[in-house]
């Protein structure tokens, strides 16, 4: 190529190994510059470099040159991200660029090659004749590998697919899948899988054993000796052998598919199984399959062949059929049937051991043998038997041997009849045991006996055997139900059709089972008082029959009043006996209610009395068991109860209660009504009233009367107030009064704790005239009082029309707010009828309700008024202007001047004083001082006179109750103000000192003052004494207000800088902009440029007057953190209607208010020389000896700074306002911002 020396060339490298590029230019006739350079395979370039190492590729590109014309690119340790084409190229100004490009083609060995689905070098189970696919992979080579498949070594041409697959690395995986269909030759032989790399000579394998499942052939048998015919009991061995299989099969021997023997042996050698299995011969294993079954894998048929041998054996048993029992004179059958046995067997019969002649029998084949049977027929009348039985006997024989069985045949007789014995005729009482006998003689078997009465049979007899005679024994208790029954023994065996039978009847006696006593029917089922009644008594089931009397125990009386009746009813029944019916009259009261009444049935023949009792159950009307009326008499807010005892039948059935004739359920007002029973929880006065009681039942109603009073304290029930009159007008003051007990002269009228004697008075009214003067204007009380509670009272106003006069509180007497925050200023007047109010801004009326100001106004009271006005957006020009609160009314006019000025701490609370005290509690109240411009709470500190520990309480209100206390002890009281800006007062001082009462209520403080009075000349002196002070304290303030006019600009100054010791800068705390909405404050301790203070006098009127009004004050002072610098993004149009902003103690927390800011600070640049230095700040130390000279490189570097900062911090602007505290500055107090009202210069 023209202009080359040396072309790169094409380079093919294995990954890892080096390799160069070379590239050279020929030599120039001219002594032009040459400029070369390659070009990566990314495109990038790699630069103009001298010869070494290049950056970048993890150190790995290298240049190389011998001369001036060469530049040999190096690559080690070449990777996949080196494989592309590189470019050299070379320019000589005069000539021209000229370029060669060469490819670096990275070669991947393959390092592993495997089976997909199965683990390399181990063996794998497959079927003969089952397809069997196996996929090999080479991955990740470059270029791809080839796949060879081999098995045992013999390389396998087909069946094989093959693919790739090219990875994002530009590597190749390569595939080759083997289906390949296994034969039983093919067992343990091995597949091997081979990956060849020519481009990096590389090979290899990885292989896989196979091993070929297979079924075994058809199983052959042998009968050891070969003889197929045995008799029962010899041995009998079987050869059972199959040969191949794999795996090797379980050979096992069944019979009737339960399995016999699993136990076999394998010949490697020949690859034969054999199971041999031997048993005795039993008449059961006649013409049995046995079966050899041959299996090497579960879920295939076995492979199975079968054989049988022939059994000889005796018969095993015969069997006989016929009856066991047989009435003499009768024919019987008998069957004899014999048990298998091989050969057939013959059949024999003796009876009572003498032989039969021969009878038929048949044969019948079964699986395992042959079976006979033969019939017998036997006339009981030819045969001779003795003690009524017969012995059959059949014998079964062959040639292997015989059996033979019994059968026992009894021949059945009648008894003679049966007698019953032990019932003579008489008299049986109920309840009674009678004993009897049944005997039969003969028979065979012997007579089963059994009783009934009537048709039905009786358990419990006792049977036994006398002999020949069976005999039976009953014990029966007599009862009703055998009366007139018949007592039958039956007899009875099984050569009767029908019982014999003997039987007796029974006579028995029995009382009446029950008594009973009730109501005649037809008539009404009640025993009323004064009406006739009648009861019956019924004897029902007796033999013989009852004789009946009536017994009456009045009250429970020992000795009864008894009475005969009459008979109403006597009659007879078969089966239940005599019943006799018997009717007694009366007349009962009401002491007979509760009477036992008792019907007594009797007869002489019976060993006691039946007889039955009756309750009488008088019914009357209810009766009280008091006396009517009731007076119940109770004070208002207490509980009664009161039980009322009624007697009445039936029970009462409704209770009705009436208050002043009107019924009510339950309930009414505080009253309950719970039956009988009236109480009252918490009464009142109207729940008093005339409570009447009804109580019914069915026969008639009671009643009873209760008057409820109830007492309750006088109330005012009606006064007038307030009363509006003009100066010299004459009013009357009403009141009138309720309550119970009423009592003359109850009602009265008092002023200031006095009673007012002039006053008109009545049981429950006074009327009181007056003259409308200034002087009798205020509160009047009406009392009523009847001894019962607490005077009930009630305050009437005279209020007598006057001009507003403002009332000089000390907490209105000024208002205070934040720069572009809000102060509230109150005016509180007292007026009558009415009050109107007017701020003013020196002499301009405000205007309500506007962006800037807001007012409200409120009535405190019949003579009290408040307005409140509301200055929002407060500035530096609202503290320098009072406001005025003007009051007025048709009477007159009053004003007052209130200043506004910047939060301070609180006023001091004043006039701290006891309004309740006892031994144990103290109530103490205070006269609130000014806020401060915030809202405030009171700390109360107190201890016990000698006493260390002190107490504190905070409370948001002027007054608090103490509890605890100790009785007769001396308290010492200091408050302070605390205000919600963190601001507090000072404590008040000298400490207030109250007593506790002691125990028995008496003033201590009244007798301290006795012993420890002042002398009156010591008085008087100390009281010249703090007038002196006064006075130069006065003059002294004088003095101060005239220098601090003359000196504003120098304190203004002062307020920003001060100097200490002549050596240090004192820092102060600078007030910046508000922090933007989506700014992020910034908190950086270590590290940061903080700005300070010059020393000079100009840099610090230069820094001020950055922001001429853009003063931020702090509400929370307590809030800051001193090593904090916070930076704000500034923007002049993000502060128009900005008024709050936040930040804490670690820049996120502190919270400032914000005036609007006029205009954009200068940049920072225009002070680098003069203005505001930038020092590196650490552990809080000031090296002033370093700020001159390092200003500049300062400045430098915080120029490099703000570029680094535009670039990877986008939270830290160019241009910063900064708000910060010096680590060793003094934090000043709330500035006057009023004072500030001239110019910084």
């Amino acid at each position: 190529m023209a202009g080359f020396h040396e072309i790169p060339s094409n380079q093919s490298v294995l990954l890892g190994q080096d390799v160069t590029f070379r590239c050279a230019a020929d030599k120039s006739s001219t002594s032009s510059e040459l400029y070369s350079q390659w070009r990566s395979n990314t495109g990038s370039l790699l630069g103009f470099h001298d010869v070494g190492q290049l950056t970048g590729h993890q150190g790995r590109y290298s240049y190389l040159k011998s001369s001036r014309e060469e530049l040999h690119l190096r690559i080690e340790r070449v990777t996949l991200e080196d494989d592309g084409q590189f470019e050299c190229q070379m320019l000589r100004p005069d000539e021209g660029p000229i370029r060669a490009a060469a490819y670096l083609n990275v070669i991947v060995a393959p390092k592993i090659v495997h089976f997909t689905n199965y683990q390399s070098g181990t063996t794998i189970d497959v079927n003969e004749d089952i397809s069997l696919n196996l996929t090999c992979v080479a991955p990740n080579a470059k270029p791809e590998a080839t796949i060879i498949w081999y098995i045992n070594g013999q390389k396998i041409e087909d069946g094989i697919q093959r693919w790739s697959s090219y990875n994002l690395n530009k590597t190749v995986s390569s595939f080759a899948a083997l289906q390949w269909r296994p034969r039983r030759s093919d067992h343990k032989k091995v597949m091997t899988c081979e990956a060849n790399h020519d481009d990096s000579s590389t090979q290899i394998r990885t292989n896989l054993t196979l091993n070929v499942l297979y079924p075994p052939d058809r199983p052959r048998i042998s009968i050891l000796n070969g003889d197929s015919f045995v008799r029962a009991g010899d041995n009998v061995t079987f050869v059972c052998v199959v040969t191949g299989g794999n795996p090797p099969p379980d050979l096992s021997w069944y019979l009737k598919d339960r399995l016999l023997s699993t136990r076999y042996q394998y010949d490697i050698q020949t690859q034969e199984t054999m199971n041999t299995y031997s048993f005795l011969a039993e008449p059961e294993d006649h013409l049995a399959n046995y079966e050899c079954r041959a299996s090497n894998r579960k879920g295939q048929e076995p492979q199975t062949r079968t054989v049988h041998v022939k059994v000889a054996y005796a018969p095993q048993g015969v069997e006989m059929i016929g009856e066991s029992n047989v009435r003499q004179g009768s024919f019987t059958v008998m069957q004899c049937k014999t048990k298998p046995s091989n050969p057939i067997s013959r059949i024999s019969w003796l009876v009572n051991g003498h032989p039969i002649p021969a009878t038929v029998q048949s044969e019948h084949q079964q699986m395992h043998g042959f079976i006979a049977v033969s019939n017998l027929t036997i006339n009981t009348n030819e045969v001779m038997m003795g003690k009524h039985r017969l012995t059959v006997e059949c014998n079964a024989r062959n040639d292997e041997g015989s059996a033979s069985k019994q059968h026992v045949i009894k021949v059945l007789a009648p008894p003679l009849s049966p007698r019953i014995s032990g019932l003579e005729e008489g008299i049986h009482l109920e309840g009674h045991i009678l004993n009897v006998t049944c005997e039969a003689h003969g028979g065979n078997p012997l007579a089963d006996i059994s009783w009934y009465r009537g048709y039905d049979k009786l358990p419990g007899a006792r049977s036994s055997v006398s002999g020949d005679s069976a005999i039976s024994s009953l014990s029966l208790t007599l009862d009703r139900t055998m009366n007139g029954q018949r007592l039958k023994c039956e007899a009875m065996n099984s050569a009767l059709d029908e019982p014999l039978v003997d039987s007796k009847q029974l006579n028995v006696l029995f009382q009446p089972r029950r008594v009973m006593i009730r109501m005649p029917e037809g008539t009404r089922h009640q025993l009323i008082a004064g009406e006739e009644a009648r009861l019956h008594c019924l004897a029902a089931g007796s033999n013989p029959n009852a004789h009946i009397t009536w017994h009456f125990y009045p009250n429970g009386e020992p000795s009864p009043l008894v009475f005969t009746g009459e008979i109403i009813l006597n009659e007879t029944s078969r089966d239940s006996g005599h019943t006799v019916q018997n009717a007694v009259t009366f007349t009962p009261t009401e002491e007979y209610d509760g009477t036992l009444v008792r019907c007594i049935a009797s007869n002489p023949l019976w060993p006691a009395t039946k007889n039955a009792t009756y309750p009488l159950n008088v019914l009357y009307a209810p009766r009280l068991l008091v006396n009517s009326p009731i007076n119940i008499v109770v004070s208002e807010s207490e509980s009664f109860r009161e039980n009322m005892t009624v007697k009445g039948n039936p029970p009462v059935s409704a209770w009705r209660w009436r208050k002043n004739g009107i019924p009510f359920d339950h309930t009414i007002g505080n009253v309950f009504a719970r039956g009988a029973t009236l109480s009252g929880r918490n009464v009142k006065s109207s729940d008093a009233g005339m409570y009447t009681l009804f109580a019914v039942n069915s026969v008639g109603t009671a009643n009873v009367t209760i008057q409820l009073t109830v007492e309750y304290s006088a109330r005012i029930t009606r006064i007038s107030s307030p009363i509006i009159a003009a100066e010299g007008e004459t009013v009357l003051l009403e009141c009138e009064a309720d309550g119970v007990p009423r009592k003359p002269n109850m009602v009265r009228w008092m002023r200031n704790g006095k009673e007012i004697p002039s006053a008109k008075r009545g049981e429950t009214q006074v009327n009181l005239r007056l003259n409308a003067t200034k002087e009798a204007a205020g509160q009047y009380v009406c009392s009523a009082d009847n001894g019962i509670g607490f005077p009930g009272e009630s305050t009437a106003y005279l209020l007598v029309n006057s001009a507003p006069k403002i009332m000089m509180l000390p907490f209105h007497s000024r208002a205070a707010g934040p720069l572009g925050g809000r102060a509230r200023a109150r005016c509180r007047v007292h007026a009558v009828p009415d009050a109107d109010f007017v701020w003013d801004r020196a002499g301009e009326i405000i205007q309500s309700n506007n962006s800037k100001y807001s007012m409200s106004t409120i009535q405190l009271d019949y003579s009290t008024f408040e307005s409140t006005l509301w200055i929002s957006n407060l500035s530096p020009d609202d503290y320098a202007k009072d406001v005025s609160c003007t009051a007025r009314n048709s009477f007159g006019t009053d004003s007052i001047h209130i200043p506004i000025g910047p939060p301070s701490p609180p006023d001091a609370p004043l006039d701290i004083r006891v309004t309740n005290v006892t031994s144990h509690t103290m109530t103490i109240s205070w006269t609130p001082g000014f806020d401060g411009g915030s809202d405030q709470t009171f700390e109360v500190r107190y201890q016990k006179d000698g006493e260390d520990i002190v107490h504190g309480i905070n409370t948001s209100h002027s007054n608090l109750r103490l509890s605890g206390l100790t009785p007769s002890s001396i308290y010492l009281f200091q408050l302070r103000s605390i205000n919600s800006r963190g601001f507090s007062s000072d404590l008040t001082r000298p400490p207030a000192t109250f007593f506790t009462l002691s125990e028995d209520g008496t003033d201590v403080a009244i007798t301290a003052g006795k012993n420890e009075s002042i002398p009156r000349p010591i008085i008087m002196l100390l009281a010249i004494g703090g007038t002196l002070l006064l006075l130069f304290n006065c003059l002294l303030l004088c003095y101060l207000q005239r220098r601090n006019k003359k000196k504003k600009i120098q304190e203004k100054t002062e307020m920003v800088r001060t100097a200490i010791n002549g050596e240090a800068v004192r820092p102060v705390q600078m007030y910046g902009t508000m922090l933007q909405a989506e700014g992020t404050p910034r908190c950086e301790r270590d590290e940061r440029d903080i700005p300070e203070a010059s020393e000079d006098d100009h840099s610090v009127r230069t820094m001020i007057e950055v922001n001429p009004n853009g003063y931020m004050q702090q509400i929370d002072p307590s809030l800051y953190e001193r090593n904090c610098l916070v930076e704000y993004e500034f923007d002049p149009r993000d502060y128009s209607g900005s008024r709050h902003g936040t930040m804490g103690r670690n820049g996120t927390n502190v919270t400032y208010t914000n005036m609007p800011y006029p205009e954009p600070p200068l940049d920072v640049s225009l002070y680098s020389d003069r203005s505001l230095s930038r020092r590196q700040y650490t552990n809080g130390n000031n090296n002033n000896n370093n700020s001159a000279s390092s200003g500049s490189s300062s400045n430098n570097n915080n120029n490099n700074s703000s570029s680094n900062n535009n670039n990877n911090n986008t939270n830290c602007p160019q241009h910063l306002l900064s708000t910060f505290i010096h680590p060793n500055g003094v934090r000043p107090g709330p500035l006057s911002y009023s004072q500030l009202d001239g110019d910084l210069v």
